[in-house]
């Protein structure tokens, strides 16, 4: 070597070549574990099935692990403010207080994003029918970032002026204001003060409740049925 001068260029050259090599193997495992990400969110999760089928036999229901949308049509009538059904998981089907009722997990298709993209997200959700209802169609929601941005457009948040801490925690509309007035009555209005976490809509002999984009714990689901009966006896006709 002449002049026993360190070759500099080559030794950065191949320090470049290493990190680049480094960052190429990381942006690798993280496009990986995305991918992996979006196949679990989109499989079905089979510890969580079983949990929920022990639940069904403990609630005297039967259980279905997967199910297409057509199992219970009539909710396809009504607007899924998370996203686009997809199907049911844990369906779990019987009487409750002597109505027709059910609890699934509903997988859907939430779409967003400026790319387009999709994800696939699940919520638990609880649904009676009875012909002791004869609802007008309304949807009753807690009111939070994205309510209120709805509310800015489109206006259709039914307010009471002498509740106006129920007005504050909830989004509610539906179809007819005047009749959605007169179905939410000053107890119904007291029980959702005080359980602002649940959301709700209903219409004909349906009336459904669940958490938005949130899955209920096995051990929970009894307590969602006390809910729901609760809720039935308030708003039946």
């Amino acid at each position: 070597m002449e002049n026993d001068q360190i070759p500099v260029v080559p030794i950065i050259l191949g320090l470049f070549a290493v990190v680049a090599f480094v960052l190429f193997l990381v942006m690798l495992a993280f496009i990986g574990f995305l991918i992996s990400r979006a196949v679990k969110r989109r499989s079905y999760d089979t510890g969580r099935g079983q949990q929920m089928q022990e639940a069904a036999g403990q609630l005297g229901l039967d259980f279905r692990s997967q199910a297409e949308l057509a199992a219970l049509p009539f909710l396809l009538s009504f607007e899924f403010f998370e996203g686009n059904p997809l199907k049911f998981e844990n369906l779990m089907t019987g009487m409750v207080g002597g109505h027709n009722a059910a609890i699934f997990d509903l997988a859907y298709r939430n779409v967003g994003g400026q790319t387009g993209g999709t994800t696939t997200s699940r919520q638990t959700m609880c649904v009676i029918e009875s012909s002791r209802l004869n609802l007008t169609e309304f949807y009753l929601r807690p009111e939070g970032l994205i309510e209120k941005a709805l509310n800015t457009i489109a206006r259709v948040d039914i307010d009471f002026a002498a509740r106006p801490d129920f007005s504050r925690k909830f989004l509610l509309y539906g179809k007819d204001d005047g009749a959605i007035r007169h179905l939410f009555t000053e107890p119904k209005l007291d029980f959702f003060e005080k359980n602002p976490h649940l959301s709700v809509f209903g219409g004909g002999k349906h009336l459904c409740i669940y958490q938005s984009r949130f899955l209920i714990h096995p051990a929970q689901l009894g307590q969602y049925l006390q809910y729901l009966s609760y809720l039935h006896d308030l708003f039946r006709q």
